[in-house]
């Protein structure tokens, strides 16, 4: 996944990515999540941005999580793509009377893509989706043909577009590997001319790359670029190993020189910043570096014992504990050995006991700080703004975990002050704990619609009804405990020609069509009549028609 980031998430998606965010931030500030949701009131190209996250979930690269993360809201599960498009389905069927949609309408191209991958992979669909799906009487057995499948896998590529801003879909990509293996097959048959031009000039639109070369001459010139940047920055191309996507790339280029395959012109371009063609040297100079910074601290310190997150220099920190373990390891020279020896360097175990000591010390520091914080916060999800060598602990505490690397000890003291072993459980048990104030305040659990205290808690406990099905035992169990009312109340939607209808027994009942909104007995027709009058201008041609043919009131007009 780490080489398939740089591939996918490219600059561009970067700056994209960080300018819809600070978009989202701003607003954030002013108004609840929930209402960009319901209302879609902020900015161009925002909620389709909002959609994207949901899609993407976990492919995200862990630092635009972690972002995401800082937000603070149910992010991923209210981005409900799903819905969305099962709702565009059903205003279809509402209108046609069928599910039944037209393949060469590029107006339903994105629609079409979406019905088709349910049909296709119907066993994996929810109980609930299939149901659903069914109840439009949607063609289960569909038999395409070749230019419908060519349309459908056309869609997915506009979709991979939209969501990674380029066509550079990876060859072996896990997530779609039908999709992978299309436009490999589209190149193939542009380079033998066997490609229908429309085709061809369709994809052409979309800046479809052609050759497989013209996308690994851009990742060299990006690295190039990366490369170029560090050693105006820092005079040398020494770059450090925790850069290991740059440092594996010119691990590459050195391989290239050795084997003669490299490309003068790059050569060229490598050599002209001074690009270390050997790392020999600069691995003897490093150690070399490092062994004076040493003699530094013992000068200073009276001794070699560095820790291992010494604050003042951590590369020394992870350097001494390198050498003793590639000397445990029997891969430190004698020289070098010796070297160290004489400074009083200490192998012995003695050593490990001294440091477990020490990270024992540290990691208890760290518990009572979360512990502190959660009485003062009323959680252990600590933000990064407010604690962010706390945060990064626990981060530290949640990867242990699910290596099974964290001691029983150390699990029975974190699970003692409920800390959530994962960002999605500690949002749950955020909002969990938010219902029980309010039962406790109110006697129940039924949260008003349009709750103004906390509209978070309103979605939220709409989802857990929604997903029940979904949900783990254990949080049933704590629902349950709380008298949770499963409950789930529907709206009902009406169909515009039943409205229709309504208006015209409404008319020869008053002689006029101006349904009051407020104290009406029908406040559902009222509200839609307002909403005829505000969509005007987007009505279709034969709704508007059939309006006037009633003499509707649109309002009143400045003459």
């Amino acid at each position: 996944m780490e080489e398939l980031g740089e591939e996918l998430f490219g600059t561009k998606f970067l700056d994209s990515w960080h300018a819809h965010y600070a978009k989202l931030e701003a607003y954030l500030q002013q108004n609840s999540f929930n209402k960009l949701l319901e209302t879609g009131d902020a900015g161009d190209g925002l909620l389709k941005w909002i959609e994207i996250q949901g899609r993407l979930k976990n492919k995200l690269p862990l630092a635009l999580r972690n972002k995401l993360t800082e937000l603070n809201v149910d992010f991923y599960l209210q981005a409900d793509f799903w819905g969305q498009r099962y709702g565009q389905l059903v205003l279809f069927y509402q209108q046609h009377g069928h599910a039944h949609l037209p393949a060469a309408d590029e107006k339903y191209e994105a629609l079409n893509a979406w019905l088709f991958r349910q049909l296709q992979g119907k066993k994996y669909l929810s109980e609930s989706q299939f149901s659903r799906l069914d109840a439009l009487a949607v063609d289960w057995d569909i038999i395409t043909s070749r230019d419908q499948r060519w349309e459908q896998m056309y869609g997915r590529l506009k979709e991979f577009k939209e969501t990674f801003d380029h066509c550079q879909v990876p060859q072996n990509w896990e997530p779609d590997k039908s999709l992978a293996n299309w436009v490999r097959v589209q190149r193939r048959l542009h380079a033998t001319a066997k490609l229908n031009p429309k085709r061809a000039n369709r994809l052409h639109a979309l800046n479809f790359i052609w050759h497989v070369q013209t996308i690994y001459d851009a990742q060299w010139q990006h690295y190039f670029g990366v490369l170029q940047a560090f050693y105006q920055a820092h005079g040398h191309c020494r770059v450090p190993g925790k850069q290991k996507q740059l440092t594996s790339w010119i691990e590459n280029q050195r391989t290239a020189k050795r084997t003669n395959t490299m490309l003068p012109a790059r050569n060229k371009q490598l050599t002209e910043i001074g690009f270390n063609w050997s790392s020999k040297g600069i691995k003897i100079n490093n150690w070399e570096k490092s062994y004076k910074l040493l003699i530094a601290y013992k000068r200073a310190n009276g001794h070699c014992f560095v820790p291992v997150k010494y604050k003042e220099n951590k590369s020394l920190g992870y350097w001494v504990a390198s050498q003793r373990r590639m000397e445990a390891q029997g891969q430190l020279t004698e020289v070098k050995k010796k070297k160290l020896s004489q400074l009083g360097f200490v192998w012995n175990n003695h050593t490990q006991e001294q440091l477990q000591s020490i990270y024992d010390s540290q990691w208890t520091l760290n518990f009572e700080q979360l512990k502190i914080y959660q009485q003062e916060y009323g959680n252990c999800q600590v933000s990064l703004k407010i604690n962010p060598k706390l945060q990064r602990w626990t981060k530290w505490q949640r990867m242990l975990f699910c290596e099974g690397r964290l001691s029983a000890e150390r699990l029975a003291r974190l699970n003692e002050i409920r800390f959530p072993w994962n960002i999605q459980e500690g949002y749950w048990m955020k909002m969990y704990e938010a219902l029980t104030d309010f039962r406790s305040a109110f006697g129940h659990t039924r949260v008003p619609h349009k709750w103004v205290p906390n509209r978070q808690l309103v979605v939220w406990v709409y989802r857990q009804k929604l997903k029940r099905s979904e949900l783990t035992a254990q949080k049933v169990e704590l629902l349950n405990m709380i008298d949770f009312d499963w409950e789930l109340q529907r709206r009902k939607v009406a169909s515009w020609n039943n409205m229709y209808e309504c208006l015209i027994k409404f008319k020869e009942a008053f002689g006029h069509t101006r349904v009051p909104v407020k104290g009406a007995e029908d406040q559902k027709l009222g509200k839609w009549v307002s909403r005829m009058r505000y969509e005007k201008e987007k009505l279709f041609p034969e709704r508007k028609a059939l309006l006037e043919k009633i003499e509707f009131d649109w309002g009143y007009q400045l003459v």
